[in-house]
This record gives C-alpha cells, structure tokens and sequence, in this order.
C-alpha cells in the first residue's frame, strides 16, 4: 500500500479510536456509581465484527488462519507471507493490534513488513472481526499463545518477534512476561504503548468535563494487568516509540515505561525512538519503517535517517 494511503487510514482510526475511547470511558465511567465494578474488558475493549477489507485489496498475498484457543474459542487471523526476493525471510512478527475495530483497518500499518522481507501474522483477539467470543483479560492472552503455537508449528525454523501496538503493546508485555523463555521470543516492539490501563483513561477522561467528575472513579480500574508492573520479567531487546503529539496515550506514558524497565534491566538492549504524528501513526513515516525493520532484523538500537 502506498505511502499516502498508510497515512489516511493510520490518521481515520487515530480520531475514531479517541472519540470512541472518551465517550465510552465517561458512560462507563459514570455506571460506577451504581455498579461499584468495572472491568478492563467494557471499558477498553470495543471491536467491529465486519472486515472493511483484506491484504489482497493491497496487492498482497494473504493466508486466512483459523485457531483455537485453550478455552476452545475459535480465532482468526491473517498470514502474510515475505514477498519477492526475500520470501525466505528467518523471521516472522506477531503483530498486535490496538483495541477497536479489527485487523481490516490496523494491518494498514504493518502492510510494508512482507514487502520488507519479514513474515506476519496478523491476529484478531476474541470478539473482534471473525473471531469468536469476547475480548477480556486474562482470557485474551489464550489468543496470543494459539497464535504463537501455530507460528511455531507451521514455521519452526523462523525466529520470532512480536509487535503490540496501543492495547496490543500492553497485551504483549503481559503474555511475553509469563512466557518468553518458553516459545524463545527474540524481540519486542511497542508502538505507543501505555504504562497502565487507569492512567490511559485519565488522560482521555481529561479531555472533556464530564470526563473530569467521572475521573476520581478510575481508581476502581483492574490495576493488576497495568504493563509497567509485569516489564521486571522482560529480559530481551525491546524498541519503544511513541509520538510527542499522541493525545491518546500521551508519550510521557511510554517514557514511563522505558524509564522503569531502563531501571530493572540496565544491561539490555533497550531502545526508544521519538515516534512522529497522532496516536499509533509511526509506521506512516518511511525513516521510523526503516528504524523499526533495522532493529527487527539486528536486535540493536537504530537511528533515524
């Protein structure tokens, strides 16, 4: 897909995902009241059932992969194999999308990655676009193991890496962190990442006044899946980027991070790279492509051309 259609679509999902996320935090937010509860699933979680397009509507070769997770829950994604020269790439990449809508309109982002010689599998948690049942926690980490048990399967000989964007970011650093040793995952990538859920939805609550009077409620959020708290048992080369102009996630969230983990693992090959545009619109800019596709493939931290 071509440069400018990257952007146009990174920058429509980017306003829908603000919009969506304020209004549903503030209704949400406001039933606390009543309820007393909430729970990380109602308040970050909302998909689309229907695929607005495929890979093939990009010009890429595409393989629709069914799975099922321990509970039996069945789940879809996209197998986008390494094209052209390099379609005998050694390397494959999760690829983890952020919470709303489906892999139809996140994959744009990630559309260069088969062109550039690196395997991908684009996975759609329970509930979204094709894949049954709905999107929660912990539940939603089953579908990252199916994921990662058919890469190995089908492709045992390619080295892995994963690649969590938004909620996809914090969704990895939570499974990575119980099973990294154990499926030999080599990288990790983070694309505007949040350092915990509650303080994401202060920062979108802040927006507006109502979101303002529904805030102090927030401490009621499921802290015990917060990214930051889970970062001391990731020991591997990790790049984070986030945008000085995300209003979503604000990148002081990802210097959170980075700061912490910095702190747990001094000796790692830890990386972050200022990220450009609104939320979750790196991979928009070739130079941030090309930065992202040096350390995939050397595990070492790249700068910007």
């Amino acid at each position: 897909m071509a440069s400018t259609g990257i952007t146009k679509a990174l920058k429509a999902l980017s306003k829908r995902w603000g919009r969506t996320l304020l209004y549903r935090l503030t209704i949400l937010m406001g039933s606390l009241t009543l309820t007393g509860c909430t729970s990380l699933s109602a308040l970050f979680f909302y998909p689309q059932s229907t695929l607005i397009s495929t890979p093939q509507d990009a010009g890429l070769e595409y393989q629709d992969v069914w799975l099922t997770a321990q509970d039996n829950t069945k789940l879809h994604a996209w197998w986008l194999p390494a094209q052209g020269k390099q379609a005998d790439s050694n390397i494959m990449l999760l690829y983890l999308h952020g919470n709303a809508e489906n892999i139809s309109s996140h994959s744009h982002s990630i559309y260069w990655l088969p062109a550039s010689g690196i395997n991908v599998l684009a996975l759609d948690y329970r509930g979204f676009g094709a894949s049954e049942g709905q999107a929660r926690m912990p539940e939603v980490l089953q579908d990252i193991e199916a994921a990662i048990l058919w890469m190995k399967q089908q492709h045992p000989d390619k080295e892995l890496i994963i690649l969590g964007q938004s909620i996809g970011s914090a969704i990895a650093i939570n499974y990575i962190a119980q099973a990294a040793d154990q499926h030999d995952i080599k990288a990790l990538i983070l694309d505007a990442p949040l350092s915990g859920f509650a303080t994401a939805a202060r920062s979108a609550m802040s927006r507006s006044i109502i979101g303002w009077l529904m805030w102090p409620f927030t401490v009621l959020i499921p802290s015990q899946w917060d990214p930051i708290k889970h970062i001391q048992s990731i020991d591997m080369p990790v790049l984070i980027m986030h945008s000085p102009k995300d209003t979503i996630v604000p990148a002081q969230q990802g210097k959170k991070l980075y700061a912490h983990w910095h702190k747990a693992h001094p000796e790692q090959q830890l990386c972050w790279l200022d990220s450009k545009g609104p939320h979750i619109m790196s991979f928009a800019f070739p130079e941030l492509r090309q930065a992202t596709l040096s350390f995939i493939k050397n595990r070492q931290c790249p700068k910007l051309k």
